[in-house]
């Protein structure tokens, strides 16, 4: 019964029984229904397209974070120069909240558990404040360094 069933149905009675295309199961598309496929040259601009935008957008962005960061504007095409200074300067804010976290503990603000930050923002749970006190001294002998190079460069520089 299930054969007169599939022969008296409409859309068997287009379909011819050997035509792979048109056979259930068959994971062959009728040609009619889809879409023409693209040449190679429309792929190949499309790729460029699709690329283009892209960059265009990774570019606007290092822009927009020349303009947020102190120090890189007008350096936005080095990705490689924007992305070091971007990095320090999250680490020196992220070092500077810890520290104001710790003076307003120990002057008896309290800082709400909401705005405080926690070991997984930044550092992990082995972050103690000793490492941002070595961070501090290496930052400022970086400083003073440079300092006595630029001192070295106008002959001022004291021996020592």
């Amino acid at each position: 019964m299930a054969e007169s069933e599939a022969a008296s149905s409409p859309d068997s009675a287009s379909q011819s029984p050997g035509d792979p295309s048109t056979t259930p199961g068959s994971k062959k598309r009728n040609s009619k229904s889809s879409k023409p496929r693209l040449t190679p040259h429309q792929k190949n601009t499309n790729h460029k397209d699709a690329e283009n935008k892209r960059r265009t957008a990774i570019r606007e962005n290092f822009t927009t974070l020349s303009q947020v960061v102190p120090g890189t504007e007008g350096q936005e095409r080095s990705e490689q120069v924007m992305l070091v200074k971007t990095k320090e300067y999250l680490v020196d804010s992220i070092k500077e909240i810890r520290q104001l976290e710790l003076e307003a503990q120990q002057r008896g603000i309290p800082v709400s558990d909401n705005g405080r930050m926690k070991d997984s923002d930044y550092g992990g749970p082995k972050w103690k404040q000793p490492n941002l006190d070595k961070y501090h001294k290496a930052k400022s002998k970086k400083a003073s360094k440079s300092g006595s190079i630029q001192d070295d460069a106008d002959g001022e520089a004291e021996d020592e």
